[in-house]
């Protein structure tokens, strides 16, 4: 039934069997008349209302107080109750619209606070709109206290490789029957049967989905995963997406011009280097003066091609290995990383703003090691490291001059309000040396703070003092512990040192007889993934891995890595996600507090928080 249609009477009794209810199942409408269950859902579709189905207990029969036409849904049980909440209003009918609007938002907040479960598929844009619509009526820190089960993320932390199962991908796994997700008639502002009917058939099956996937998640172990930190995280994730970050808009302005100034200099250079013109973006064009033209692939040690056209390939690792014999890939390297910055993260940003700010969309279920991802703008890969670019004057005696941009100084903090920053210091490497339990790398973190890390693990590593070590080994020792980490194997390693395989399988090979525990954790955690065929990290997150026994070398050594990888990344991710909660929580209890997390990237927290709160937030 449509809330509007009802008396006092049965307000009263409605609000009463919201008391009663076991749970809560509900999606959103779009104006578009798509739902939340619909895969074909536009996202720029403004919200039109909510559909909510009241699970109620056997045991506590409800008198049925809605004989209203709009209601002809069939409920599984007669007790439960298919209610419709309408959230966008127009300004007619002021004074009636402001009861039913107080209406819809007294059974909302009655939902939010019962402490029984609020089943949503896609539940973090649920709470988001919630916090957006009514955020006059309530605060952020209030919807902390929900508790809500998202089917999505259920079916994630079982299959995570299926990083995107759709409403209709689940029911299809759990119900043999094919079923339809209609899109419903917004036009009169009121559900039509049909479709309503539809609506309460689809929750009635989310409900039981989600019953069969919480048995699933207690059987393979991942209840408590589940419960301890991806439920809380869609909550943190929403109010992270009400929180409006300030962007320097003629900052941003001044970068993109510098930025665009140095791409037209560069183009100028390579022009005539190449002594001819050609498009500096295009691989084809580049291989012809590079290859066919400059003939750089004959005078060095074999170069990658492409793996479908067997073409010399003109990736970075390529680039790199040229750019001693001419001075092209070099300026061509620079292009690259001066046009991503441009492109990505400089105008990225000027298309993802509104009103002078930005807030990223988060994504949970974006990858299979667990950790987060951010689109609309991809806050993460905005670099903490200043970029030095040179800026050319074209007046005579002028110098050029050297021009540093910090992309994060593009963000500017509300008056009042200061960034903080919070970071974990080398997680990886902490967890690798936990869980191989090597002295030797454990002894690394019993160093004073100060200590380089990877300045002592090198000098550990090659037996020379710490005084004489130098960057290149430095570089050698970071790069080995990050392709353990990472699982890149010796083709990798080897392109990012500059070195041929061989040497860099001798590198490794060597590095693992220094930290032989090390070397005895990769093996028992390939062997406990062939005998499984799925890996854990540190909180029970599973990996599995089809490949770790197939016969092919390629996708089984492929698997292997894939395996010891998730294990070290996946567990950081964990803690990372950890860390969210807990402060998350420290901050909702506080009488005082009121940082904000606006970001996380990996192994970093970003808050903004208020000037006379830093010390005690920190």
């Amino acid at each position: 039934c449509d809330i509007r249609s009802l008396g006092c009477e049965e307000k009263r009794e409605l609000l009463a069997t919201i008391e009663q209810a076991v749970a809560f199942v509900t999606t959103m409408i779009f104006q578009d008349g798509s739902s939340q269950l619909s895969s074909e859902q536009v996202l720029t579709s403004s919200v039109k209302g909510v559909v909510v189905l009241v699970k109620n207990q056997t045991d506590h029969p409800c008198p049925p107080s809605y004989s209203s036409t709009d209601c002809t849904w069939n409920a599984a049980n007669e007790n439960d109750k298919l209610i419709y909440l309408k959230t966008e209003w127009s300004y007619l009918w002021e004074h009636e619209q402001q009861a039913h609007e107080k209406f819809a938002w007294q059974v909302l907040f009655q939902m939010l606070h019962s402490k029984v479960p609020i089943i949503c598929f896609n539940a973090k844009d649920f709470l988001r709109t919630l916090l957006q619509v009514y955020s006059n009526e309530i605060s952020w820190k209030q919807v902390a206290d929900s508790i809500v089960l998202d089917p999505r993320i259920a079916a994630w932390l079982i299959n995570p490789s299926d990083t995107v199962p759709s409403f209709e991908c689940l029911i299809q796994k759990y119900f043999e029957k094919p079923f339809s997700v209609e899109t419903v008639n917004t036009d009169t502002g009121t559900l039509r049967n049909a479709s309503y009917q539809n609506l309460g058939a689809n929750l009635e099956k989310l409900y039981n989905v989600m019953m069969d996937l919480t048995r699933d998640l207690q059987v393979q172990g991942l209840w408590k995963l589940f419960c301890t930190l991806e439920l809380p995280l869609i909550k943190i994730l929403a109010v992270m997406e009400t929180h409006k970050i300030h962007v320097n808009k003629q900052e941003l302005k001044k970068t993109s011009e510098i930025l665009g100034l140095r791409l037209k200099d560069l183009e100028r250079e390579a022009h005539e280097v190449a002594g001819e013109q050609f498009l500096l973006t295009s691989s084809s064009q580049l291989r012809e003066v590079l290859f066919e033209k400059l003939k750089l692939h004959t005078l060095c040690e074999k170069v990658h091609r492409t793996e479908m056209q067997q073409l010399v390939s003109t990736s970075e690792v390529v680039l790199n290995k040229l750019q001693d014999l001419h001075p092209l890939p070099k300026i061509i390297l620079e292009y690259r990383q001066v046009h991503k910055m441009k492109s990505t993260y400089v105008d990225g940003l000027q298309m993802c703003m509104r009103k002078g700010f930005i807030s990223s969309t988060w994504n949970q279920t974006g990858t299979v090691t667990g950790r987060l991802s951010a689109k609309h703008p991809n806050i993460q890969g905005i670099s903490k490291h200043p970029v030095r670019i040179t800026k050319k004057h074209y007046i005579r005696g002028k110098e050029e001059e050297i021009v540093t941009i910090s992309p994060r100084t593009l963000f500017v903090s509300k008056k009042g309000y200061t960034f903080l920053a919070a970071d974990f210091s080398h997680i990886e490497l902490r967890i690798l040396a936990d869980l191989s339990a090597e002295p030797e790398l454990l002894k690394l973190f019993q160093e004073p703070e100060t200590t380089d890390i990877f300045s002592t693990l090198a000098s550990q590593w090659k037996g020379i003092p710490n005084e004489q070590v130098k960057q290149a080994d430095r570089e050698q020792a970071k790069r080995i512990v990050y392709s353990v980490v990472y699982g890149a194997g010796k083709e990798r390693l080897a392109d990012c040192l500059g070195i041929t395989p061989l040497q860099a399988s001798q590198f490794i090979e060597s590095f693992m007889q220094k930290y032989k525990k090390v070397h005895e954790f990769t093996k028992k955690t390939i062997e406990q993934c062939r005998n499984k065929g799925y890996v854990v990290s540190i909180m029970g997150r599973k990996r599995p891995l089809a490949n770790i026994n197939a016969q092919d070398y390629k996708l089984r050594t492929q698997a292997e890595r894939q395996a010891v990888n998730f294990v070290v990344q996946g567990s950081a991710a964990d803690l990372c996600k950890m860390a969210m909660v807990e402060i998350f929580t420290s901050v909702v209890i506080s009488p005082t507090l009121t940082a904000r997390l606006i970001a996380q990237i990996h192994d970093e927290l970003l808050f903004e928080v208020e000037d006379s709160q830093i010390q005690e937030f920190s």
